[in-house]
């Protein structure tokens, strides 16, 4: 197993901060890039999972997709505009 240096507080911040993530919806690109980096390292999947307290498929649908696209960022979402153009406009005021 791959150990990593904690001496600093930031590392436990971020340890806190994907372990609040992991309850919400998507993790953030900050954590993205920590997961790919330790990945990178050479740490196993599991141990990544165990470190930042997400779900196994996270961990490995992310590193698939850097894989794939050297990305970790998320992508943009799909799905209907949140704003209404002139002509929508037009047509809500009559």
């Amino acid at each position: 197993m791959l150990q990593f240096a904690s001496s600093d507080s930031s590392v436990e911040s971020e340890i806190a901060k994907a372990e609040s993530m992991s309850r919400s919806n998507h993790l953030h690109d900050e954590i993205r890039w920590r997961a790919v980096f330790i990945l990178q390292a050479g740490a196993r999947q599991s141990a990544v999972v165990r470190r930042l307290n997400v779900h196994r498929s996270v961990i490995h649908r992310l590193w698939n997709h850097y894989q794939r696209d050297q990305n970790a960022s998320r992508k943009r979402g799909s799905g209907r505009r949140r704003i209404t153009t002139t002509a929508d406009d037009r047509y809500l005021l009559q």
